[in-house]
């Protein structure tokens, strides 16, 4: 029987990502296995051609941003862990989120990724899936993807 000892949840923070993480903890409780949870904070984002803004109002949107991912980290771990006996870590890293995600796993040695099937909206779901699918292709490790 396969029993991951480190699993690696990718989220975007829309519901379809959060019922991922849900799969992922009870997983991670049924076989005692360490769970990591990670938020790629796109490259994209961080070079849109935002030419009319100084760099301070950059810095000013990048800091909320972060901000935002902090908040939607915390709120997951509130909604999802508590009372569970297992202390997921967090990652931000930022990057192409398939290649993250993917590096991450391996870097990490995880054996399992479970990863949402959409994303937030139906465009986003569109590339979210794209990435679904580019990482259960890629991906050394056995993936899940959680409807």
């Amino acid at each position: 029987m396969f029993k991951p000892k480190k699993i690696l949840v990718p989220t975007d923070f829309s519901s379809a990502s959060k019922v991922a993480v849900q799969q992922a903890k009870d997983i991670a409780e049924q076989f005692d296995s360490e769970l990591v949870i990670i938020h790629v904070k796109a490259k994209e984002a961080e070079n849109l051609p935002l030419f009319f803004l100084d760099d301070s109002k950059l810095e000013e949107i990048n800091r909320h941003l972060d901000e935002h991912i902090e908040h939607e980290m915390d709120k997951i771990k509130k909604d999802i862990f508590t009372g569970s006996t297992v202390k997921p870590t967090v990652r931000i890293n930022h990057g192409n989120p398939y290649d993250e995600i993917i590096k991450t796993a391996d870097t990490m040695a995880c054996d399992l990724i479970v990863i949402s099937s959409k994303g937030k909206s139906a465009l986003d779901g569109f590339f979210f899936g794209s990435i679904t699918e580019k990482v259960s292709r890629k991906a050394h490790c056995s993936v899940l993807i959680s409807r």
